[in-house]
C-alpha cells in the first residue's frame, strides 16, 4: 500500500499540473470539464485516506509535516469556491490545481527525504 501510495503522489503532481496548465489555456471556453477535474479531486480523496491509514499505523515513519501537507492540499480545494467570484471558474481551477501540485510537490520531497 505504501508504493500505491507513492506512485499516486508523484501522478498527482503531474495532474494536477496538468489540470491547471489546461484550465488556464481553456479558460475562454469556461475551462476544462467538471468531471475531469472531479476525477483529479477524487484521486486526491483517495491519496489522503491512504495516508491518513498509513500513518495511522506507522506513525513513525514519516515525519508529521508530510500528513499535514497532504491534508492542506484536500484543503485548499476548498479556495476554488471563493475564488470563482473573483477570477472566474477557469481562473479559480487554473490557481487552485496550481496550489494543490506544489502542496503535493512539497509532500513528496518531505517523503522522498527521509
Amino acid at each position: 500500500m505504501g508504493a500505491i501510495h507513492g506512485m499516486l503522489g508523484e501522478s498527482l503532481a503531474v495532474l494536477y499540473l496538468l489540470v491547471a496548465a489546461g484550465s488556464y489555456l481553456r479558460r475562454r471556453q469556461g475551462g476544462l470539464p467538471a468531471w475531469l477535474t472531479g476525477i483529479a479531486h477524487a484521486f486526491l480523496a483517495i491519496q489522503v485516506v491512504i495516508g491518513v491509514a498509513l500513518f495511522v499505523r506507522a506513525p513513525n515513519i514519516i515525519t508529521w509535516w508530510h500528513p499535514v501537507v497532504g491534508l492542506l492540499a484536500l484543503a485548499a480545494l476548498g479556495l476554488a469556491v471563493p475564488l470563482r467570484s473573483r477570477l472566474g471558474r477557469a481562473n479559480a481551477t487554473a490557481v487552485t490545481a496550481l496550489l494543490v501540485a506544489v502542496l503535493v510537490l512539497i509532500a513528496v520531497v518531505i517523503a522522498r527525504a527521509r
